[in-house]
């Protein structure tokens, strides 16, 4: 089992890296869009939807939102704080008892359709900006650092769950080492390169995408057990489903992205 999850994430690295770094965007809009769109099939299990017209009709609303914000008709100065709103009534949801009534199909339908657009659409602009590779690297990075460090720190010392009724595995002291060890390898790299209080404010970024990166894998998994679920889909050997993978992303691409853009290095 552990050798097929190897050779999986090796392989979805190298996917993501060889369309990242390729000279024509072309590619990485290509990966972005096929992503979110398996996303978002394995989104509907979410939803109950059984009857093919319904279906039909879940997917045709979907890819109309996903053309209209990948053309641009909403700038993306709008879309990133709306997203973040939307994010922290979510995150709520996950993390308390009420707003139970966001598990009604319907607005479940239209949950994942926001949120998987914006994520895609956010993810494929910040490669256009300048430097936009590395800071995209830089993204990704703060997710898995913060589940590498949660994974094993949790293993050798947690004690106390973090949220028991969704997620029994997650502990306090997992989610405080994960956000331990993107400090660790971020405050050396950010104040050796920018200035201290861009720094500073890059640092606040990159801890609050950990956060938020947390409660995104936490937010996925209180959908799964509403409908009876261990993964999203097998897809992905040894991982599960594409949600199961981008959750996190899903949630910490707004949050960086509005890190950047109030830093201004987001048009």
């Amino acid at each position: 089992m552990l050798k097929q999850r190897v050779i999986t994430a090796l392989f979805m690295v190298a996917i993501v890296l060889a369309a990242l770094f390729a000279p024509n965007p072309i590619y990485w809009r290509g990966l972005i869009t096929l992503v979110v769109l398996l996303g978002f099939v394995e989104w509907v299990r979410f939803c109950d939807i059984k009857k093919p017209l319904l279906r039909l009709c879940a997917f045709a609303l979907f890819g109309l939102c996903l053309f209209l914000v990948e053309s641009s008709v909403i700038p993306l100065s709008v879309i990133i704080p709306m997203a973040c709103l939307l994010w922290v009534v979510l995150l709520v949801f996950t993390m308390t008892n009420t707003l139970d009534f966001l598990h009604a199909n319907w607005i479940k339908l239209i949950i994942g359709i926001a949120v998987l657009s914006s994520a895609g659409f956010i993810v494929i602009e910040i490669k256009q900006l300048e430097h936009g590779p590395l800071w995209i690297l830089c993204f990704l990075g703060t997710v898995v650092a913060a589940d590498v460090g949660a994974y094993f720190v949790g293993k050798r010392f947690g004690r106390n769950k973090l949220a028991p009724s969704i997620s029994p595995g997650k502990t306090i002291e997992g989610f405080a080492g994960g956000l331990a060890l993107v400090a660790l390898i971020y405050i050396p790299g950010l104040y050796t390169v920018f200035p201290v209080q861009a720094a500073s404010l890059l640092l606040i970024t990159v801890l609050v995408t950990a956060v938020v990166s947390v409660g995104g894998d936490l937010f996925e998994s209180k959908l799964k057990r509403h409908v009876g679920l261990k993964d999203s889909s097998r897809i992905l050997p040894g991982h599960g489903g594409i949600l199961d993978r981008i959750d996190s992303i899903m949630v910490g691409a707004n949050f960086f992205a509005l890190g950047l853009l109030i830093l201004g290095y987001l048009p």
